[in-house]
C-alpha cells in the first residue's frame, strides 16, 4: 500500500495530477486509498466482481504488494464499494470513461513524482521524514529561492538578492501574519516557532511553454527544484502537469519561454492570543459578525450567505476575522490605522494584548491598508464616521454573541 508522511507534505499536488484513477486527493490534508491496509473493503463488498485484489511485484527482488483491478464490465453502478470505502476516495461517474475512480492500482506514479520523498511504500521504500525545530520570530530553512513569498508579503519585508538564492526577512517590518510560510511553495519559511503552518490553496490555471521561443538551454530543468521539468530531444522541455508552481523556471527562463499562471486561496488566520476561534464549536450563524461594529468578522452561512453584506450564493460555510496583524498599520501613510495594546483580564491574570485603533479624520481613504491585509479583511465602508471597516478593536462584543462559545479571549 502507498503510505504519506503528512508533516512532511509541501501540498504541492503532484501525486494527485499524476494518480491515474484519481485515488489522491490533496487539501488540508491528504486523502487517499491505501487498500484497507491490504484488505479492500470495497473488494469484499462487490458482489459482481468488478473490484478484484491482485498481487502486484513492485521491485527487483520480487515483493509484491496489493493492488485493485476494476472491470467496469461486470459493474452494475450499484454503488455499494462507493458506501464502504473509509477513505471516501472512490467515485461513480456513470459519465466517465472509467466509471469508477479512486482506487489505488499501486503504479507508484506518486511516489516516484513526489519532490520531497514523503510518499513511500512500508518495506519498500519509507517516505522521508523532515525535523523542523523552529528558533526565533522568522526562521528560514532550505530556502529554494523561488520568490513567492516576495511578492505575497503585505509589508515588503522579504528580499531575494537572485532567483536561487535564499530569502532575507528584515525583522523590523516583519508583522510575523505567516502569510509568507502559508504560501512558501517547499515549506522553507516558519513563523513564530510554528512548524506547521497551514498552507493556503492554490490552483495552477496554466502552465505553458512557447516552444518557438525556447532556445533548449535547459535553465530551467537545472533550476527546478523538485526535477518535474525534462529536456527533449527537439531542444524543448517537457512541462508537468502538476507540480509545486514555484514559478523559479518561469524566473530563470532568459527568453520568457514559459508562462505560470497560480491563483492562491486566502491566507488563513492562527491566533493564539486575542480573540480565537474553534471552528468545532462554530454554528456558521453569522451573529458575531452582525454584532462586531467594525465588521471584522465574515461569516459565510449553512445556507450560503454572507454576513454582515448579506450577499447570497456566497459558497461554503466559513468563517474569517481580524487578527490584527498590523499590516494595515504598518502601511498606512497618514496614521489613520494604528496597532496599539490593551490590558485584558484572562483567567484572572491581566495580560497585554494587540489591537487596531483608528482615525478616521486622518484616513484619506488610499486603499493602501486594504490592499496590504493579508486576510482580505479590509474594505471600504462608505461611512462618514468609518470609512474603512474590517479591523478588530477588541472591544470583545463577538463573544457575548457567540452562543456556542467558538469565540474566546486568551
Amino acid at each position: 500500500m502507498i503510505v504519506f508522511n503528512e508533516d512532511s507534505c509541501i501540498k504541492c499536488g503532484a501525486c494527485e495530477g499524476v494518480c491515474p484513477t484519481a485515488a489522491i486527493e490533496v487539501g488540508d490534508h491528504i486523502v487517499y486509498c491505501d487498500t484497507c491496509s491490504e484488505e479492500p473493503k470495497c473488494a469484499e463488498v462487490c458482489t459482481k466482481g468488478a473490484l478484484q485484489v491482485d498481487d502486484i511485484a513492485i521491485d527487483e527482488e520480487g515483493n509484491t504488494q496489493v493492488r485493485l483491478i476494476f472491470n467496469k464490465t461486470k459493474c452494475d453502478e450499484c454503488g455499494d464499494c462507493v458506501d464502504a470505502c473509509p477513505s471516501k476516495t472512490l467515485k461513480l461517474d456513470p459519465e466517465d470513461s472509467q466509471l469508477l475512480k479512486g482506487f489505488c492500482v499501486m503504479c507508484q506514479k506518486c511516489v516516484d513524482i513526489c519532490p520531497v520523498d514523503v510518499i513511500g511504500v512500508p518495506g519498500i521504500k519509507e517516505p522521508a521524514s523532515r525535523v523542523i525545530e523552529p528558533e526565533g520570530a522568522v526562521y528560514i530553512d532550505d530556502c529554494k529561492g523561488c520568490g513567492v513569498c516576495v511578492a505575497e508579503c503585505p509589508v515588503d519585508a522579504i528580499t531575494l538578492s537572485a532567483y536561487g538564492e535564499p530569502i532575507e526577512v528584515d525583522e523590523d517590518k516583519c508583522i510575523q501574519c505567516g502569510v509568507c510560510s502559508q504560501s512558501c511553495p517547499w515549506n522553507a519559511i516558519f513563523i513564530a516557532g510554528n512548524a506547521k503552518p497551514a498552507k493556503r490553496s492554490k490552483v495552477m490555471k496554466s502552465f505553458t511553454l512557447d516552444a518557438d521561443a525556447c532556445i533548449g538551454c535547459n535553465s530551467c530543468v537545472d533550476a527546478c527544484p523538485g526535477d518535474f521539468i525534462s529536456p527533449k530531444s527537439d531542444l524543448t522541455v517537457a512541462l508537468p502537469e502538476a507540480c509545486a508552481a514555484c514559478g523559479l523556471c518561469v524566473n530563470v527562463c532568459p527568453v520568457d519561454a514559459i508562462d505560470l499562471d497560480v491563483e492562491y486561496g486566502a491566507s488563513k488566520f492562527d491566533s493564539t492570543e486575542g480573540i480565537c476561534w474553534d471552528g468545532e464549536k462554530c454554528l456558521y450563524d453569522g451573529g458575531c459578525a452582525l454584532k462586531c461594529p467594525t465588521e471584522a468578522i465574515r461569516v459565510v452561512t449553512k445556507r450560503g450567505m454572507e454576513v454582515p453584506s448579506r450577499q447570497k450564493d456566497m459558497g461554503e460555510q466559513s468563517f474569517i476575522m481580524c487578527v490584527r496583524c498590523g499590516a494595515c498599520a504598518n502601511v498606512c501613510p497618514n496614521d489613520a490605522l494604528q496597532l496599539d495594546y490593551v490590558d485584558k483580564e484572562i483567567d484572572g491574570e491581566t495580560v497585554m494584548r494587540d489591537r487596531i485603533i483608528f482615525n478616521p479624520s486622518k484616513c484619506d481613504e488610499c486603499g493602501e491598508c486594504i490592499d496590504a491585509c493579508p486576510y482580505d479583511m479590509l474594505h471600504k465602508a462608505y461611512k462618514v464616521n468609518l470609512p474603512i471597516a474590517g479591523f478588530c478593536t477588541l472591544c470583545e462584543q463577538c463573544l457575548a454573541k457567540c452562543t456556542p462559545e467558538a469565540l474566546s479571549l486568551k
